[in-house]
């Protein structure tokens, strides 16, 4: 017998195929769910209080200032004429680290990032008041050593820190992008990608079989041809900057062995991020490999972790803890700068790094769109609170150098290295006043300033006592907390060694700690004076017994933070380490162009305006494109000028066009708490998809489309 229902559900399911196989394929576009970053999370969507910098116009300010050989005053004027480092002996510029530095050095970090950051405001450097600054660049190049690379300071040298020598590499690709044909540039670019795949091999990559090289290392020396380390610290996010570096030569390149060449290094030192367990940031170079994660996926296809990448950017869980600020210091919300998030109240943000991130991560969402709430509202937070980096925007006693600002700098274009969550100096020892009784057999006082396993170490007499004095001057401050490091060796049970302070040399001293760890251990207490001088005494507690050696205390780094209710606070590093006369750092002042170059305000306060290809460097050919983000509680409609051509304004976050064709003045809404990315298109572009990207006349506008 013939089962009718199974005969109709064949014929319907044959209908239904032939009725579909004659219709027009339909596509339908999904726009990519937002990935929400928890440190951004804290951030608020629009901080308070709201005063946003014409940051161009503080760059372009900045440019005149330190480039001025005419300019008199305190400290000026900044920049002078040095020999380059290279073998040509080309006359070259130097600008110094701060303001009254006293070293008469400089370093090639601040000066390219000088160059960069003018470019990046509008200025030509390649052709400015009749010099080529740009040509001048090139004598940072150290050939004179065969090291042929780009290094931070004359005759420097690698295996050293891993940052130092990438980031000047870093700087120079980021030049030669915006000025190529210049000099012997072209020629540099190509061996500083070959040196650095030749790192990768030196740390172990091969290609077959292939094997991913081992980038946790404090640096790597080129003159060896093996890594480094110091047995203190780690730079593993090294991988991030050569992975940057590679891709670009891989890029640019029109050699196909070359370009095979430099595609498996950035490969090699991404491969080695992706299975990366533990955040490796360390100063300035994770950025670049959360950008290249997303680049390389959408441009070729790989599929890295850039989620994770981009946290890594921001959470502080690392061991150094540096990551992105939250919160609100004092009176002011003061989120997404960068630096030292370890002391959740004192946190502190440096200007050259809270500046330098931008230039990875919002060209970053260009290749993938899910950060673009992320980045938005997080650059909003850090170029409000970047203002508070120059002296103009703070209380002459939330500073330390207001007085020449003021006479100075009246456009208040020079910022503080730093900006301390609230006030804090950090008072070091000034001298090895008296050593009582021991001897000191390693070291001096100056083994004490940092915490970096260089020992000053002190021994017992021959009647088993140890008595050691040091002189400490202090800031004015409400608190004063006394930090040791260090370590003992050969103390018996029971003995221990007392750290104490007095007012006076000879007067009464206050206890605070007793010490006995053989390991390197941290140790804190209060400093209860209002004196302006102490003196801070280390001695045995109990003698040892005949048959014990002599005890000996090592000491790694001692330090007193004079804590005040000032928030937040402008200092730096430089004066209390006796660099410069003052903390006002143009090594950081420098990088002030990248905001320039990246941000605009729009008619809607709030809603800034963001430039994804300013720093976008070697990208394939683009239209225009700009991130906004919404920080208020509803819609808000946006100008922009399409100019007299008709243009298309396509939003890749909702893969969807706003304005179809169209010139002039147009408006665009945005809901709120969320982000647009508008790329501005031909009107009467040709679209075509290929896989999941969208082109408008060949050139791509959308890698994530949805469809």
């Amino acid at each position: 017998m013939v089962n009718v229902k199974y005969i109709t559900r064949i014929r319907m399911f044959f209908a239904l195929f032939v009725v579909s196989a004659c219709l027009p394929t339909l596509t339908f576009a999904v726009s990519c769910e937002q990935i929400r970053i928890p440190r951004v999370e804290q951030m608020p969507n629009f901080p308070q209080p709201y005063q946003m910098r014409d940051w161009k116009k503080v760059a372009r300010d900045y440019d005149a200032f330190v480039f001025d050989f005419s300019k008199r005053g305190k400290h000026l004027p900044l920049i002078w004429w040095d020999k380059g480092f290279n073998d040509s002996n080309d006359k070259t510029f130097a600008l110094p680290s701060y303001v009254g530095d006293t070293r008469y050095r400089y370093e090639t970090i601040n000066c390219m990032g000088a160059i960069n950051g003018a470019t990046l405001a509008g200025i030509d450097k390649h052709n400015q008041n009749g010099r080529n600054w740009v040509l001048m660049v090139q004598s940072y190049f150290n050939n004179k050593n065969g090291l042929n690379l780009y290094l931070n300071s004359a005759s420097d040298t690698t295996g050293k820190t891993f940052w130092y020598e990438l980031f000047p590499n870093v700087l120079f690709y980021r030049i030669f992008s915006y000025y190529p044909g210049t000099g012997d540039m072209e020629k540099q670019f190509y061996i500083v990608a070959d040196r650095w795949y030749d790192a990768c091999v030196g740390m172990g990559a091969k290609t077959s079989p292939w094997t991913v090289p081992n980038f946790d290392h404090t640096s790597f020396d080129f003159n060896t041809m093996m890594p480094f380390d110091n047995n203190i610290w780690k730079e593993a996010d090294s991988a991030a900057a050569i992975a940057w570096i590679e891709y670009m030569a891989y890029i640019k390149s029109d050699d196909s062995n070359a370009k095979s060449k430099y595609l498996s290094a950035a490969k090699w030192a991404m491969d080695y991020l992706q299975q990366l367990q533990v955040n490796p940031f360390y100063e300035i170079l994770m950025p670049p490999g959360a950008y290249i994660a997303a680049r390389m996926n959408a441009e070729i296809g790989t599929d890295y972790d850039v989620e994770k990448l981009f946290n890594w950017c921001f959470d502080g869980k690392n061991w150094r803890k540096w990551g992105v600020t939250t919160g609100r210091w004092g009176n002011f919300d003061c989120a997404g700068l960068i630096g030292s998030v370890a002391d959740k109240n004192n946190m502190y943000a440096f200007t050259m790094t809270s500046f330098d991130i931008a230039a990875s991560l919002v060209p970053l969402v260009r290749y993938d769109e899910r950060f673009a709430n992320a980045t938005g509202k997080w650059m909003l937070n850090a170029a409000n609170s970047a203002r508070l980096f120059y002296p103009e925007m703070l209380d002459d006693d939330q500073q330390t150098d207001h007085q020449w600002s003021k006479n100075n700098d009246p456009e208040s274009c020079i910022a503080y290295e730093g900006l301390r969550q609230q006030y804090l100096e950090v008072d070091r020892v000034a001298a090895d006043l008296e050593t009582v009784k021991g001897k000191i057999t390693s070291g001096d006082y100056t083994a004490t300033i940092g915490t970096n396993k260089i020992y000053e170490c002190i021994e017992e007499d021959q009647q088993d006592i140890l008595e050691h004095i040091w002189k400490v001057q202090l800031s004015k401050a409400d608190k004063h907390i006394l930090n040791f490091v260090g370590k003992t060796d050969n103390l018996g049970d029971g003995e221990s060694f007392q750290f104490s302070y007095s007012s006076q040399i000879t007067g009464q001293y206050t206890p605070l700690f007793d010490f006995n760890s053989e390991t390197n251990s941290h140790r804190a207490a209060e400093v209860q004076t209002e004196a302006e001088t102490i003196y801070l005494k280390v001695a045995d507690t109990k003698k040892a017994t005949p048959s014990c050696k002599s005890d000996r205390i090592y000491i790694d780094d001692i330090w007193i933070e004079s804590i005040g209710n000032k928030a937040p606070y402008a200092t730096g590093d430089s004066k209390k380490n006796d660099w410069a006369q003052t903390n006002l750092g143009l090594y950081g002042s420098s990088f002030v162009g990248i905001f320039g170059g990246i941000i605009e305000t729009t008619n809607v306060e709030g809603i800034l305006k963001l430039d994804c290809l300013a720093t976008d460097y070697f990208h394939s050919k683009a239209y225009p494109t700009y991130l906004y983000y919404n920080p208020h509680s509803e819609k808000k409609m946006v100008n922009i000028d399409l100019g007299t051509e008709h243009k298309g304004i396509y939003d890749a976050v909702e893969n969807k066009f706003l304005v179809t064709d169209a010139a002039g003045i147009q408006s665009f809404s945005i809901e709120p708490d969320s982000a647009v990315l508008a790329v501005l298109t031909p009107a009467s572009g040709k679209t075509k998809y290929e896989s999941n990207k969208t082109l408008i006349d060949g050139v791509v506008v959308d890698y994530m489309n949805g469809k």
